[in-house]
């Protein structure tokens, strides 16, 4: 079973007499500025994910562009920047999920398996998430679960990539990426301007 993670009350409120009423345990206890904070952080490492993704683009659109970036590429003068990219994309989804599942339960796995994180989504994120990624990523329930299963453990894995003869990845994952973190960015930030209003 693994480790949850929940916002706690602090050791020194449990003997307090005043804790039912005070302002700062129910701040401490609401769910969506939690959820907020790991949006925080999932924007950030999202920002990455796409900037790197651009970066590493290959200009198909301009013959002149593309025969540069292969030569750069081969003459080395181009970093092999897919692990990073990869890093920084399924730790953003990863938070992304985390903070879904947070925002509505209180809690969540603390684990860094995308599909264990994805299957513990309260069902009416879960619904919406599988509808829009099979949509567009052209996926029926089968070939869903197995997209989820490889990348599950693309974290520990990409991270440590230099450790591993071979590892791919299909373009389902970047659109993953896009369609989960955006999902989650537009639900919190909703979510975080009716609380704050």
């Amino acid at each position: 079973m693994p480790k949850k993670y929940e916002i706690k009350k602090p050791s020194r409120c449990h003997s307090c007499d005043k804790a039912s009423d005070c302002e700062y345990l129910k701040q401490l206890f609401l769910k969506p500025s939690d959820a907020g904070g790991i949006i925080l952080d999932c924007k950030a490492f999202y920002i990455v994910f796409c900037e790197l993704e651009e970066r590493d683009r290959i200009p198909f659109d301009d013959p002149e562009k593309m025969k540069q970036y292969h030569e750069e590429k081969e003459a080395g003068k181009r970093p092999y920047l897919t692990p990073a990219i990869v890093t920084n994309g399924v730790l953003a989804a990863e938070l992304a999920l985390k903070a879904l599942t947070l925002k509505e339960t209180g809690t969540f796995d603390c684990v860094h398996e995308i599909d264990k994180l994805f299957y513990a989504l309260p069902d009416d994120h879960k619904t919406a998430l599988s509808a829009v990624l099979k949509e567009k990523t052209h996926q029926n329930d089968e070939t869903l679960k197995i997209n989820l299963e490889t990348i599950g453990n693309f974290f520990v894995q990409w991270r440590y990539s230099f450790q591993s003869e071979a590892i791919g990845y299909s373009n389902f994952l970047p659109e993953f990426i896009h369609i989960v973190c955006d999902y989650a960015i537009d639900d919190i930030g909703k979510t975080m301007t009716e609380v704050s209003e």
